[in-house]
């Protein structure tokens, strides 16, 4: 059986070690936003969020 980490500490570890995915993550919630998919750019501003307190 393989190991597996839970997806937000994924998130967590990627964002605290690349500076670009922290920017790329950032930008992604607010197209999503912008473009009137609140739903996804909450979920991903939230990802970020948490990933960077």
């Amino acid at each position: 059986m393989a190991l597996t980490r839970n997806f937000k500490e994924t998130i967590l570890a990627r964002v605290e070690r690349d500076p670009d995915f922290r920017e790329a993550l950032l930008e992604e919630a607010v197209l999503c936003l912008i473009s009137n998919d609140a739903e996804i750019g909450k979920s991903v501003l939230r990802d970020y969020i948490d990933a960077t307190i």
